[in-house]
């Protein structure tokens, strides 16, 4: 059996998906929609992912309407709560762009920081996303961006972390509930 979930190693799904699986052989993709749109190839394994589950590459596609569309196809077989890895909203002070790449999941988060800030104007960063937190760091890091949020653990083991240009804004420790389906 399989299961499939989010990647790359690191991930706050690949995670979930070790804490669950007992003898399923672990399958991690680029993104869930790349799940989502071929669940037909992966008929009679399963799929875990979180419920805050949004895409950040079909307009309005989020797990309550996911779970809701596909009901006839995915069968909730378990439901578990597990906290997220702490996360760390991050500024690079010395941007070269101003914006903020960041996982589709999390926007809701970075939308408040910015508002409690009053950065949220039209000088405010532009917001992208990235399939996953993983990616957002390396995106991140590589283009000079201005904003991410990034697991935090993973973020301290880089050498860059040491860079006095990055200034850690915001520390986030969100739980999580996980679903685990079945596809038929």
């Amino acid at each position: 059996m399989k299961l499939h979930t989010l990647g790359p190693i690191g991930t706050d799904s690949q995670l979930a998906a070790q804490y669950y699986v007992t003898h399923e052989e672990l399958v991690l993709h680029q993104s869930f929609e790349d799940i989502l749109t071929h669940l037909d190839d992966y008929v009679g394994e399963q799929l875990i992912m979180p419920v805050a589950f949004k895409s950040n590459q079909v307009q309005d596609l989020n797990w309550a309407d996911m779970n809701y569309l596909e009901w006839a196809r995915l069968d909730i077989i378990s439901t578990f709560s597990l906290p997220l890895m702490p996360m760390s909203l991050i500024e690079n002070v010395a941007y070269q762009r101003n914006i903020a790449i960041i996982h589709a999941a999390t926007e809701g988060l970075l939308r408040q920081y910015l508002r409690t800030n009053h950065l949220d104007n039209a000088w405010g960063p532009s917001i992208i996303f990235s399939p996953s937190k993983p990616v957002a760091m390396s995106d991140f890091i590589n283009d000079q961006n201005r904003f991410t949020i990034v697991s935090e653990k993973q973020f301290l083991k880089l050498p860059e972390s040491e860079n006095p240009n990055y200034h850690i804004r915001q520390q986030l420790a969100p739980q999580m509930i996980w679903v685990v389906y079945q596809i038929k």
